[in-house]
């Protein structure tokens, strides 16, 4: 996965590549553009990218195979799997007729973690450049899988590629549960910072136009489809990994619901509205929020609502909401106005009283 800091790593190394290239003038290859050639890192790559960690899953057959004969029960098959910052995965599995890369959506990715966990699954940080060949026999899972990982071993069984890397310092064994608490807990809490986040520059906004912006926030953080992902999955997963489940309303609706708290604690100290159980009041508040949306966002019943929709929506929730929730001085002034407004409608012409506004 790729964080901000990596990003800027690869600018960085990007940078010295160009400075590096000019000084030594390297020779490029003809009709190859300058540009590339000079941009090819100490290990001859077109992008500088740090190693990263795979989920290698040892796993026993699903169908009947002739040579399974031959090898481990648990340990027939091997892929690769890795996590992304988005919440889904990429999948590396090796066929009898071709390896499939593609990228999981979380739940599709349990699945194939379900698999795992019927044999083994090792986390195995890759090796960048990697000291594999290509030079090899026969390029089946275990093979292909060892490549992957640049790993330079002649085992060409996964049950052989398990114990190879099982001796290695940095392996370990994982968990269905774990990776995914992991996962959730990661994507979860970026969405939940960043919708929750409350600059310097909007500490002096008035509480019903904070109380907005962290309205509409969270319907856009709700609305993201990774999120719905990951909360369709932690559904669909309760029963079985109940942790993973757990660490999503940690994340994500429980953490919003303490935001919520504190604003509303706040501005009943301030007198601004009159709340007797604060926590409830945000629930409630949480629920106005969502409705129905996120729940036709998960079953594709319709478009998804624009920015100006998410933002009409946020500014109607936090109106109802502080309608009933106003303290009795401001009700009073509000109904006092209301009053005067009538009386000019009903006397257009007439004396008016004034009103404090």
């Amino acid at each position: 996965m790729t964080t901000k800091e990596e990003n800027g790593g690869h600018r960085e190394e990007w940078f010295r590549r160009k400075e590096r290239s000019r000084a030594i003038g390297q020779k490029v290859v003809p009709g190859v553009p300058p540009d590339l050639a000079n941009s090819i890192d100490d290990n001859g790559s077109l992008v500088t990218v740090p190693p990263a960690d795979w989920i290698i899953c040892f796993v026993p057959g699903l169908q009947a195979q002739w040579w399974h004969r031959f090898v481990l029960s648990k340990h027939k098959h091997v892929f690769a799997m890795r996590p992304t910052s988005s919440g889904s995965w990429i999948l590396v599995e090796p066929w009898w007729t071709r390896l499939m890369v593609t990228v999981l959506p979380p739940a599709d990715a349990v699945r194939y973690l379900r698999w795992g966990a019927m044999g083994n699954i090792l986390r195995v940080r890759e090796n960048v450049p990697g000291r594999a060949s290509q030079l090899r026999g026969w390029f089946n899972c275990a093979v292909l899988t060892a490549f992957i990982l640049g790993r330079r071993t002649w085992t060409w069984t996964p049950h052989g590629l398990f114990r190879r890397l099982l001796k290695e310092d940095g392996t370990r064994s994982e968990e269905v549960q774990n990776l995914l608490v992991e996962q959730f807990s990661r994507v979860v809490k970026q969405h939940s910072s960043s919708a929750l986040a409350i600059g310097a520059d909007q500490a002096s906004m008035s509480f019903e136009e904070l109380l907005t912006i962290i309205a509409r926030n969270m319907i856009e953080a709700m609305l993201t489809p990774s999120i719905l992902e990951i909360y369709y999955t932690a559904v669909l997963e309760a029963d079985r990994y109940p942790d993973a489940t757990r660490v999503y309303a940690r994340e994500g609706p429980d953490r919003a619901v303490a935001v919520l708290t504190r604003m509303f604690n706040k501005a009943t100290k301030d007198r601004e509205i009159e709340l007797s159980d604060c926590g409830t009041a945000a629930h409630r508040f949480l629920a106005m929020l969502h409705g129905d949306i996120r729940l036709q966002a998960l079953l594709q019943i319709g478009k998804l609502p624009t920015p100006s929709e998410m933002d009409l929506r946020a500014r109607a929730t936090v109106r109802t909401f502080l309608n009933g929730v106003r303290a009795d001085s401001s009700r009073s002034e509000r109904k006092a106005v209301l009053e005067a407004q009538r009386s000019d409608e009903a006397h257009p012409g007439g004396a008016r009283e004034q009103v404090p506004r």
